[in-house]
């Protein structure tokens, strides 16, 4: 081969080698401290447009079980609120029937009863009236309630005769409580629970995919930073030799 002082081709190509050694180090030590396949839309243009329109949608469904989440925890409160009337109605029926005991209670016995039912049914009113959730009503038919329960009304236990006819009103406001719980349940279970369940998945697959499109494989890009960082130390070895080119000319002057 010829020897020039010139212009050094063997030289510039190694200088090519080296430049592209390092610019590659630099981008698998990128990705390997990001995580990330796509740093920027030079990457891999149409991969990152694909993966921010997967993450907008993940986003979305994000947000959206959030809501149902919250919705279910409303009715989750609401169901509970009618589980602790269901119970108040039980104890008032058991006094009913102990009230109803004709010429089996005193004078005292039968205002005792008379006296814990009107508790009952005052307690029982006010959670029907006055029960909320986040502001609003949940049980008293008014708009964006749940259900609408009606409050107990004739219920008297003054009397064995009054007591038994207070029994039939505190059965229908038990049917009425069983029916709402029902429909509290039924909405939670097969609208929002299997709703949220399902958004879960897709949120689930479409991380999936996005991840696929911009994460990165660990052990390959590692092995690719291995493989750049010895193609440098290559190009870097060989350029210290190829300075003895120039040094080779010198000689023949001497």
């Amino acid at each position: 081969m010829g020897l020039r002082i010139a212009t050094n081709v063997s030289n510039t190509g190694v200088l090519y080698q080296l430049a592209a050694g390092f610019n590659a180090m630099t981008k698998h030590a990128l990705r390997l401290s990001s995580g990330l396949r796509i740093n920027s839309a030079a990457d891999d243009p149409a991969g990152l447009v694909i993966s921010e329109q997967l993450r907008c949608q993940i986003r979305s469904l994000g947000q959206e079980i959030d809501n149902l989440s919250a919705n279910i925890n409303r009715y989750r409160t609401v169901s509970s609120s009618v589980g602790q009337l269901r119970s108040q109605l039980t104890e008032l029926r058991r006094l009913a029937i102990g009230a109803a005991n004709e010429g089996g209670n005193s004078e005292a016995a039968q205002a005792a009863y008379d006296t814990a039912a009107r508790d009952i049914v005052a307690s029982f009113n006010a959670t029907v009236k006055n029960a909320e959730y986040n502001g609003a009503k949940t049980l008293d038919g008014s708009e964006g309630s749940l259900v609408s329960i009606s409050e107990l009304t004739g219920i008297d236990l003054s009397t064995s005769e009054a007591a038994e006819a207070s029994i039939g009103a505190i059965d229908e406001a038990i049917s009425e409580l069983d029916s709402a719980q029902i429909e509290l349940g039924s909405t939670q279970k097969n609208e929002l629970e299997s709703r949220k369940a399902s958004l879960e998945v897709t949120r689930q697959n479409l991380t999936a995919a996005e991840s696929q499109i911009r994460d990165i494989d660990f052990a390959q890009e590692y092995s690719g930073f291995i493989s750049s960082v010895i193609r440098t130390q290559t190009a870097m070895a060989m350029l210290a030799h190829h300075s003895l080119t120039g040094a080779s000319v010198l000689k023949l002057f001497q």
